[in-house]
């Protein structure tokens, strides 16, 4: 019973000795370094589009009618 549990507490103590120098590798990477990177930026005519944005509705009052063609298509 007394060597089996000198053979525990040894095999124990070798692994929490490997465990520990796994982890103190000199090259291992640096997860707190941030890349810097540009900005992203909109393209300069990002909003214009052929008729200009509500043309399709301009002529149109009723929300119904709006719905239906945001749900289905131009009816």
């Amino acid at each position: 019973m007394v060597i089996k549990n000198k053979v525990i507490l040894i095999a124990l103590c070798l692994s929490t000795v490997s465990v520990l120098s796994a982890c103190s590798s000199k090259n291992a990477p640096d997860e707190y370094m941030v890349l810097k990177s540009a900005p992203l930026s909109l393209p300069p005519e990002y909003y214009l589009t052929p008729g200009g944005p509500n043309a399709d509705l301009d002529e149109v009052n009723d929300p119904q009618v709006i719905a239906k063609r945001a749900l289905f298509g131009e009816t």
